[in-house]
This record gives C-alpha cells, sequence and structure tokens, in this order.
C-alpha cells in the first residue's frame, strides 16, 4: 500500500511539474509577443506613441538634435500636461500656474548648441510681448549654477527658468531631444510642437497658433 501511495504522490508532482513548466511558456510567451507588438510602427509608419503622453523614458535617451533636423510635430490641440518644477529662485513653479495666459515650454541645455543659438531670439519676443505671454525655459539635467551662469551672461532677463534635473518633465512630454519648444494657449491646451531651433518666422507662427500677435 505504500508503495502505491507513493507512485501516486509522485505521479501527482509530475503532474504539477509539467502544469507549471508549460505556465510558464506561455506566460514568456504571451510577454515576447507583447513587447514586439508595442515595438511595431503603424501602418502609416509612425511610432504608436505620441510626445505628448507621460511614459518612463530614461533619462540617457535625451539627446541633441542636429539643426537640419527642425520640423513641426502634427497634432491635434489637447490639454497639456500640468507639471510642478522649482526656479532659480528656489520657488515651486506649475504650468497651471499661468492658466489665463499663452504660455511657451522650452526644453533646453547649456551644452546643446542651438539650444544657445535660439535663447537671444526668445529672450526678445518675450521683451516685445511683454504680459502677452510667457516662457518657461526648461532645464534638463543640469546643475543650479550653471544655469545661472549661463542666464546672467546671456541677460535672459524676461524667461522663466525651470530645473528638471532627473528628466521628469522631458519624460513626461517624450521630449526627443533639444531644443524642444510647446506652444500652449490662454486655456490650457497644447497647440504646437517644434523640435529643433526656432527662428524669427517660426516663432512668429507658432506664438499666432497661441493667440499672440
Amino acid at each position: 500500500m505504500k508503495n502505491i501511495k507513493d507512485r501516486k504522490n509522485r505521479w501527482i508532482l509530475d503532474v504539477l511539474l509539467v502544469v507549471g513548466i508549460i505556465g510558464m511558456g506561455l506566460f514568456v510567451y504571451y510577454r515576447v509577443n507583447q513587447m514586439l507588438s508595442d515595438r511595431e510602427p503603424d501602418a502609416d509608419g509612425s511610432s504608436p506613441e505620441t510626445i505628448i503622453q507621460p511614459t518612463s523614458v530614461p533619462t540617457d535617451t535625451v539627446v541633441e538634435i542636429d539643426e537640419s533636423a527642425q520640423d513641426e510635430q502634427e497634432i491635434e490641440a489637447q490639454p497639456a500636461l500640468d507639471f510642478q518644477l522649482v526656479n532659480l529662485k528656489g520657488n515651486d513653479t506649475s504650468l497651471s500656474d499661468f492658466l489665463g495666459t499663452p504660455v511657451m515650454v522650452n526644453f533646453w541645455a547649456t551644452w546643446c548648441p542651438p539650444c544657445r543659438a535660439e535663447m537671444p531670439l526668445i529672450q526678445e519676443f518675450a521683451a516685445e510681448h511683454q504680459g502677452d505671454f510667457v516662457v518657461l525655459a526648461v532645464n534638463v539635467g543640469e546643475e543650479k549654477p550653471i544655469i545661472e551662469s549661463f542666464v546672467e551672461a546671456q541677460n535672459l532677463d524676461d524667461l522663466i527658468f525651470l530645473l528638471d534635473p532627473t528628466n521628469s518633465v522631458a519624460s513626461l512630454y517624450r521630449v526627443p531631444g533639444f531644443p524642444t519648444s510647446l506652444f500652449i494657449d490662454e486655456d490650457g491646451m497644447l497647440q504646437a510642437v517644434h523640435i529643433g531651433e526656432v527662428d524669427r518666422d517660426l516663432m512668429t507662427n507658432y506664438l499666432a497658433k497661441i493667440g499672440v500677435e
């Protein structure tokens, strides 16, 4: 009787082991297929992800954009994702603080040549249209003294500089490189996204989209 009982117990354990192996194999198969499907482009060749959806993109994926790679991302107007960062004075600043005023959010870094090249032009527009719109210059990944030194040397008095040391907001907006600018109207609706350096004509056209003439 004991041998029969032992054989029965071993048979049950063998069955459970086989079922466990099959279950693990199905799980791995499902996960691999899911990962592959997530990486496949849509039928029009574009990525299934959009620039304005939340993400957990690693911070080391943000790279400088070549000046020749400038383009406007075609998007439908939609609510801009709110965020909060610390400004150079150490105060918390949120995008929603400026609801009722058009906003340009500029993602940049001091080591990025196109960022440095466009900053005086952005300052010029901010000074010319003071009170009509605000510029939130979000520096990504750099320390406060570096940013303060750059701002002082360039006399960028009309821009609001925010610190994004961990790329949290850059990742939130899926910023693919620097510089990238968001144009948000007074109702908090994201109307345009530009990747690359802006020039005078581009600034004029983008500001018109958010009601700044």
